[in-house]
């Protein structure tokens, strides 16, 4: 006869494998329903004709910039981007090596983000975030299995959509104004705020400009981290450099982000883009 505590840690087993399938299976059909809301918006953007807002009635660092960053460059429904980099958290501090791929949606505001995190063979975690139609969501897990962490809810997707926003610099024909987005004048000449709007989520971020007219910074308010007690919202940066011309557009190929905290800033995220394709 089996032992019956070898029966009760073979049940035990089982329950945590129905357990972690039942996970990933909820995680896969929810990604699939937003990516066919994504692609039935860029479908239905597709059939629309929108004006856009003239270059002539723009601030000025925005419009010495997009005449800069778009040069020949046509504007693309998806963007498919390869990066490399490092990523820590305040949990865990100690950087680890980040490999992400990422789609974004040129057209009406949409991302899927898929990274994997290494600090050794028995820690990473693989990451998702996805965002579409007004709706963002992610997880965290370690090794692809245990849901360590996963943001969902209105403060989840105004986030990740303010993420959307900031990196346009990766695709600018989009940040060119009209339909979701405008752009304001700020009280000084090198920055202005573009404001985004999307199934009633409206988020800002503040561009700041080289006196070339590249972005050498993005800062927003409107992003949330983890705390203790929950989502808080605090204001962060991302830094952009090695500016080049691919596919017809200029865009950096690095940047950093960084939270600005009262008593420091904490530099979480370092990307670094390998391969960028538009179509």
């Amino acid at each position: 006869m089996i032992p019956k505590a070898l029966l009760i840690v073979g049940a035990a087993a089982l329950v945590i494998v129905v357990i972690l399938a039942a996970s990933v299976l909820v995680a896969r059909l929810r990604c699939r329903r937003l990516l066919r809301r994504l692609r039935q918006a860029v479908h239905e953007r597709r059939q629309k004709v929108l004006a856009v807002q003239s270059l002539e009635h723009m601030p000025a660092p925005v419009r010495r910039y997009l005449q800069r960053a778009i040069g020949e460059g046509r504007p693309a429904e998806w963007i498919e981007i390869r990066e490399e980099g490092q990523f820590r958290s305040f949990a865990y501090p100690k950087w680890g090596k980040l490999t992400a791929r990422a789609t974004y949606t040129g057209t009406v505001p949409g991302m899927v983000w898929n990274a994997r995190v290494w600090y050794s063979p028995l820690r990473w975690y693989t990451i998702e975030l996805l965002y579409a139609g007004g709706s963002g969501y992610g997880s965290m897990k370690w090794w692809n299995l245990l849901t360590l962490f996963d943001p969902d809810g209105p403060e989840a997707s105004e986030a990740l959509l303010v993420r959307v926003l900031m990196e346009t610099v990766w695709f600018p024909t989009s940040l060119l104004p009209g339909g979701l987005l405008r752009w304001e004048s700020l009280d000084r000449p090198d920055a202005a705020r573009a404001v985004l709007s999307d199934h009633g989520i409206t988020i800002r971020a503040d561009f700041y400009f080289t006196a070339e007219g590249d972005v050498e910074r993005i800062v927003t308010l409107d992003k949330y981290r983890d705390a203790d007690t929950g989502y808080e919202r605090e204001q962060c940066t991302m830094h952009c450099s090695d500016w080049r011309t691919i596919g017809g557009v200029r865009i950096p190929t690095s940047v950093r982000l960084e939270w600005n905290l009262e008593r420091e800033n904490f530099e979480y995220m370092r990307r670094r883009i390998v391969d960028v394709r538009y179509r």
